[in-house]
């Protein structure tokens, strides 16, 4: 063999093997990241104008917009009767922002939830006697303990947009102190169909304790008490949190709020530019523009052809801070349902294959290592909570706010959308079976705090009062 063939030779046997060496390493750069956990996403916070602007561009996705049928009406009048019609739709709208975090300072949400943490810490700690402290990290997989998160949820103001709700609400002890006179009965319905050959000394004391739960309704007496001193604080959050969206992406213009402050500052970087506050022109002009060409066709307006949800402008329907004697388990009522003690009942998850955690009891602690499925349950129970009258937590219950509509479904199937801190412009359900994968649901979209932020998407079937007397529905 020649020197210059021998010499390529050579050059082809290194290039190989650099080859081999690459492959190799790669190889084992992939196990050491896979052993030691999914790699972190560097933003630490989000804002409102970054939440609309992800909600806004999931609309195609998650909206799920149907003409299910058509619904007639009676109208009379001293001529005669006669019978209208109007269009039967089903779709979903983005009820709510549901965030979870650990300490109030590292909430994720930076313009709102920050400041409003801060005040809910204040309150909580005066319902609780002593300082709150702080939650605590979720370990990785190798550690199995117990993480405890504070979570809040917030109307989003995209889906008050798109159901023309303008209204601010805030938790109160309505629902709490209907508790014993509506959900008591439907929780000890729940225990008599748990099967006999589950009963054990534990299920058995837990089962005897919601038949007589007296010593912890005694301590309901002082909630309306307590929340009474604390309005003065809960209230004036509603001018903070509708300036917060006042003028979001608007140009240059201001919006036509009202004198509670509907149109504020947007001061967002991320939002691409900055309103002005004050009197009437342009400033909300920009988003309502994205909802309508997203959501109407043919130049239809919005009214007659959208369900108005659940939620209202920035309405705080629910925060752990504020409801902290429940969710930090100092009156623990959620021990009385069968699903905080039996397994498989209320598991986000398939409880057989696979199981990120319970939807019982909806309080702050979880086992649970990996810190998105972690947020993910959370923010499950909060859903779980706002959606259902009369449960044991201080919180502002969703109801359709559409007066002028007939509702065939409200809240149903709810579903979710990842907003911080990887924005994804599409909608799951939880609980996705990731047993038999490589890695874990939510590798690489973890958050370098622990702060999470999600949209909760409920479906609304409806039609539009086209007279007073609604008469059927076809089909």
């Amino acid at each position: 063999m020649s020197i210059p063939a021998m010499s390529s030779a050579r050059t082809q046997r290194e290039r190989s093997a650099a080859s081999r060496t690459m492959v190799v390493a790669t190889a084992a750069a992939a196990l050491f990241t896979l052993a030691s956990g999914p790699a972190v996403a560097q933003l630490s916070s989000t804002n409102t104008a970054a939440i609309m602007g992800a909600t806004v561009s999931a609309i195609p996705s998650c909206l799920a917009y149907r003409v299910t049928g058509v619904c007639f009406w009676l109208k009379c009048t001293i001529f005669g009767c006669s019978v209208k019609t109007s269009i039967r739709v089903s779709h979903y709208i983005p009820d709510l922002v549901v965030s979870t975090y650990g300490a109030p300072e590292q909430h994720p949400w930076a313009d709102v939830g920050v400041p409003v943490a801060g005040i809910m810490t204040g309150v909580g700690s005066s319902f609780m006697g002593s300082l709150l402290d702080s939650s605590g990290d979720t370990a990785r997989e190798a550690q199995e303990i117990a993480t405890f998160k504070s979570a809040d949820a917030f109307g989003n103001p995209v889906g008050a947009f798109m159901g023309g709700v303008t209204t601010w609400e805030y938790p109160d002890a309505q629902e709490l102190m209907n508790f014993p006179s509506q959900e008591l009965p439907r929780i000890m319905q729940m225990w008599a169909s748990v099967p006999v050959n589950l009963a054990n000394g534990v299920l058995e004391g837990a089962r005897a304790t919601a038949m007589n739960p007296s010593a912890m309704l005694g301590e309901l007496a002082n909630i309306p008490g307590m929340l009474s001193g604390a309005m003065d604080s809960i209230s004036s959050l509603g001018g903070m949190l509708s300036s917060s969206t006042g003028d979001m992406g608007g140009g240059t213009g201001s919006g036509t709020g009202d004198g509670g402050g509907t149109t504020g500052e947007s001061g967002s970087e991320t939002g691409g530019s900055t309103g002005g506050g004050g009197g009437g022109g342009t400033g909300n002009q920009s988003w309502s523009d994205m909802i309508n060409s997203a959501m109407t066709a043919g130049g239809r307006g919005l009214s007659e052809y959208i369900c108005p949800g659940g939620s209202g402008m920035m309405s705080l329907q629910y925060h752990s801070e504020l409801d902290s004697p429940f969710w930090r388990g100092k009156i623990p009522l959620e021990l009385l349902y069968p699903g905080s003690w039996v397994p498989g009942i209320d598991e986000v998850g398939n409880s057989l294959i696979n199981t990120w955690g319970g939807e019982y009891p909806r309080m702050g602690e979880l086992v649970q290592s990996h810190p998105r499925k972690a947020s993910a349950v959370m923010a499950n129970r909060v859903g779980s909570i706002v959606r259902r009258a009369a449960q044991p937590h201080i919180y502002k219950k969703l109801y359709a706010k559409g007066g002028n509509y007939r509702y065939f479904a409200q809240m149903a199937d709810p579903k979710w959308q990842a907003v911080h801190p990887i924005a994804e412009p599409g909608c799951m359900t939880f609980g996705a079976n990731d047993s038999l994968g490589v890695g874990s649901w939510g590798d690489y979209k973890t958050s370098g705090n622990n702060g999470y932020v999600w949209n909760l998407w409920h479906r609304y079937e409806c039609c539009s009062k086209a007279a007073p007397i609604f008469l059927f529905a076809v089909p």
